[in-house]
Formats: C-alpha cells, sequence, structure tokens
C-alpha cells in the first residue's frame, strides 16, 4: 500500500490525494453562483459543467464513509461536512442508511414496501422505486437520529446525537441560503440535493434488482458491472459483491477481490453496462443484462 506521510501513521493513501482533493475543491465551485451573477443560460451551461466535473461528488462520500481518506478525525469531519453540503446526503445520513443499514441488511426503514427489488429489472419499477425510496431515505435517517441520539443518547455504532446535530446543521444551512438567495436555492440547490437522493437510489436499485438479498450466499447478492469509466468514477461501486463481502476493504482494492471470486457468481450477475442514469435508455432496451 502505498502512503503519505512519515513517522507515525500515514495521513492519507496516495490513491485518495485526488479525492480529497476533489472534495475540497467541490463546495467551492458548487457555491460559486451564490457570489457572482449569472444569467439563466450561463447557470444552465454551468450546471452542465458541474455534472460533469463535480457529479461523483457524492460517490466520494460513500468512499469516504467506509474507509475515511485521512487518519485525521477533524478533517475527514470536514470533508464529512464540506461533501454534505454540496450533495445534500450528510454523511451521518450514509452511515445510517447505508453503512449500518444496507450492509447490515436493515433496508426496511430506508426503501419502499412498494416495489420488489428482487424482480428483473424493468425501467418503470426502476423509476418507481427511486422516486418512492428517496423519501425514507431522506426521512429516516433523522427520525433514527432523534431518536436514538436525543431521547435514548445511544453512541454506538456511532454517535446518533451528533448524527442528529449534523442534520439539523444541513437544515439550517439551506435555510441561510434560501434567506440569502431563494430562488437560487429554489431553482437550483434543492433540485440538485434531491436528484442526489433520486439518482443514488437508482444506482442502489441496479446493484440488486434481480438478486435474492436475502440468502446467506454472499456471491448472489448483488448485480456486478466491470465498466470501466463506470468503476472510475464511482471508486469501483460496480464490483459490488466484492463491496458487500468486505465493506470496509479501500476501494482501489476491489478490483483484486472481484477477480478473487469472480467465479463464484453468476454469470448473470456480472454486466458490462454503466450503470450511471445517463445510460437509462440503454438500460431500458437491454433489460440492464
Amino acid at each position: 500500500m502505498s502512503a503519505l506521510g512519515s513517522g507515525g501513521p500515514p495521513f492519507c493513501r496516495r490513491e485518495d490525494v485526488r479525492h480529497i482533493f476533489q472534495a475540497l475543491v467541490t463546495p467551492v465551485a458548487f457555491f460559486l453562483p451564490y457570489f457572482l451573477s449569472f444569467s439563466v443560460a450561463a447557470l444552465s451551461t454551468y450546471i452542465v459543467v458541474l455534472i460533469a466535473l463535480n457529479g461523483s461528488a457524492n460517490y466520494l462520500l460513500h468512499l469516504h464513509v467506509h474507509h475515511p481518506f485521512t487518519t485525521s478525525r477533524r478533517f475527514n469531519l470536514l470533508l464529512d461536512l464540506m461533501l454534505g453540503a454540496t450533495t445534500g446526503i450528510t454523511a451521518s445520513n450514509w452511515r445510517i442508511q447505508h453503512v449500518y443499514g444496507h450492509h447490515c441488511r436493515r433496508d426496511e426503514n430506508y426503501r419502499t414496501r412498494n416495489v420488489d427489488v428482487s424482480a428483473v429489472f424493468s425501467g418503470r419499477r426502476a423509476l418507481a422505486f427511486c422516486w418512492r425510496s428517496m423519501w425514507p431515505t431522506i426521512v429516516g435517517p433523522f427520525c433514527e437520529a432523534y431518536e436514538k441520539g436525543m431521547l435514548s443518547h445511544v453512541r454506538k455504532p456511532i454517535n446518533y446525537r451528533w448524527a442528529f446535530v449534523e442534520q439539523c446543521l444541513y437544515l439550517a444551512f439551506v435555510g441561510a441560503l434560501f434567506a440569502w438567495r431563494p430562488l437560487l436555492t429554489l431553482g437550483f440547490v434543492l433540485p440538485w440535493h434531491f436528484g442526489v437522493f433520486f439518482f443514488t437510489r437508482y444506482v442502489d436499485f441496479l446493484n440488486h434488482c434481480g438478486c435474492d438479498e436475502g440468502s446467506k450466499n454472499p456471491f448472489v447478492i448483488a448485480n456486478n458491472t466491470t465498466h470501466p469509466a463506470f468503476n472510475r468514477r464511482s471508486g469501483n461501486l460496480g464490483f459490488h459483491a466484492a463491496h458487500h463481502l468486505n465493506p470496509s476493504l479501500h476501494w482501489s482494492e476491489l478490483p483484486a477481490l472481484h477477480r478473487a471470486i469472480e467465479s463464484r457468481i453468476p454469470p448473470e450477475l456480472i454486466s458490462s453496462v454503466s450503470w450511471s442514469f445517463l445510460h437509462f435508455p440503454l438500460h431500458v432496451s437491454r433489460g440492464v443484462r
């Protein structure tokens, strides 16, 4: 493993340097319209550029909550807050509904109960899942943090009181943005944040549609894609069986683990199609696989 630093634990891995840089730059780029005067056309162009350059910010936060980018708790907290403000999904939300929810097979409070994830892919079912699941993904972690943090002060596996405070800080931050520039907040920030929730639900659906998530066989609970561009952008999230097998494994090591277990994964659960929502028409035409 390559690392930076000397004399004690390294500050970060070399593979994460670009991610740290992107995590620091992304909020600056995202909130730049608040400090400049953009026409509608210029803002539209700027949003397209943001999608191209910073559309992977939520993947960064996903990587960070599983395997923190640095050994500094304070710096990691800074990255939590900056990426949460940019994406609308706080690090605490990710830890509650994903790390200690989804990966512990506790999805019932963060997904819709009206769409069968185990059924094969269809565009209509995928969109229904995204729309219906984004709301419990937003509200569920907030309620859980309040109940466990403010009423019971549960501190394991995470400090739920801080989780509640962090999510309240996000709401206060958005409220301050609205008070400052209401139209920009309503027309740009909130649609972007709700869009992030929607698109994460889409990738979640592709990760597991047609699979037996309740199986004790870890090699049949997730779909996998070897698409190089998607994996490069998402931090190898396409090697999803490997990710579930060892959720805390550093993202750079997932391809090697996937190669080691690939022969045990049913062939129909391995695809070469990108899971980006931009490929939705292709997914519909091919049924993903």
